[in-house]
């Protein structure tokens, strides 16, 4: 499928905005709708005829202002998500747009704004801009010590292990999800737990 022409571009579109798996990456969807804009006009002419809205049409094609070494991340799927991709191609500066995409695989989307802001607002490097991110993310982290008996310890090891996690991850996530079952909101993600 290529998207040098209309009817290759639309397939291409209606192929990866339509699934919840793309089978191109998002460069090769950017350029199909940049060639569909050519076409119609506008990325507001071409949401119209595609059925999207104008902003995510106009995000596919801000991909475009990516340099060449980070589209060539994209197109590898190392960098696979829209909103974090998109967030890279704000960043104006090309090598610091090719060092947080190094990092991006790394971190989250709302991550790459802050590391961005960081960037723009206080000159910090990318290197910089992503320790101080990573840090003022981790809060406060507490531990609990429980007591059980050997054999409820093993059941939990065992279920544990079933699941590809550690008994202390397992409890964590155990207790997570009572508290968000319960309604209330926790920092559970991402901490840890030592048993």
């Amino acid at each position: 499928m290529s998207a040098t022409d209309e009817d290759g571009a639309r397939a291409i579109v209606f192929a990866n905005t339509r699934r919840k798996r793309r089978t191109q990456d998002l460069i090769t969807v950017a350029e199909a709708f940049d060639l569909l804009a050519g076409l119609y006009g506008s990325s507001q002419a071409v949401a119209g005829k595609v059925g999207l809205s104008a902003e995510i049409v106009r995000e596919f094609r801000c991909l475009l202002r990516l340099s060449e070494p980070v589209r060539e991340l994209v197109r590898q799927r190392r960098i696979d998500r829209l909103d974090a991709a998109y967030r890279l191609a704000m960043i104006e500066d090309p090598v610091a747009q090719l060092e947080a995409a190094r990092q991006a695989a790394g971190l989250t989307t709302d991550e790459i704004r802050d590391v961005r802001q960081l960037l723009h607002r206080e000159g910090l490097s990318v290197a910089d801009a992503t320790v101080r991110v990573r840090e003022s993310r981790l809060g406060t982290l507490h531990v609990f010590l429980i007591e059980v008996r050997d054999a409820d310890y093993e059941r939990i090891a065992r279920l544990a292990r079933g699941q590809g996690l550690e008994a202390a991850e397992l409890v964590r996530d155990v207790v997570v999800g009572f508290l968000a079952r319960a309604g209330t909101k926790g920092a559970g993600e991402g901490g840890t737990a030592e048993s």
